[in-house]
């Protein structure tokens, strides 16, 4: 049996264009808040390319880049905000977290409907069951 080639980036052009349509079609622009605590590189890299994404096919984001200092506490702050925020659909919060920070609880704090990776116990049980 000969082995299937599959060009990614044509896959990948194609699922964004489809993407950018459908967003052009609805009402309200989608919104995505990502958060990325403290200067991990390679974090930083895929929160830019989620970033750039997001703007290629029409959907609003907002960064939000705390110092690795940031408290558990504040953090939890800045996602109840989020959480409230209508204008944002979708949260993202980039790991790993600084060791002062729980990322379950974080993760737990993220509205299960704005959970864009899923990461929350629940999202995580649902994915589990099918």
């Amino acid at each position: 049996m000969a082995a299937t080639i599959i060009d990614g980036k044509a896959v990948a052009e194609k699922i964004r264009a489809r993407i950018k349509a459908e967003v052009a079609r609805l009402k309200t622009k989608p919104g995505l808040a990502a958060i990325l605590v403290g200067d991990n590189p390679a974090s930083k890299v895929y929160v830019d390319i989620k970033r750039k994404t997001c703007d290629e096919v029409g959907i609003y984001s907002e960064l939000y880049k705390l110092p690795d200092s940031t408290t558990e506490r504040e953090l939890l702050r800045l996602i109840t905000k989020l959480n409230e925020n209508r204008k944002i659909h979708a949260i993202l919060v980039q790991l790993p977290l600084p060791q002062q920070i729980n990322e379950r609880k974080i993760l737990a704090a993220v509205a299960l409907e704005k959970d864009v990776d899923g990461f929350s116990p629940q999202n995580v049980g649902k994915l589990m069951t099918g």
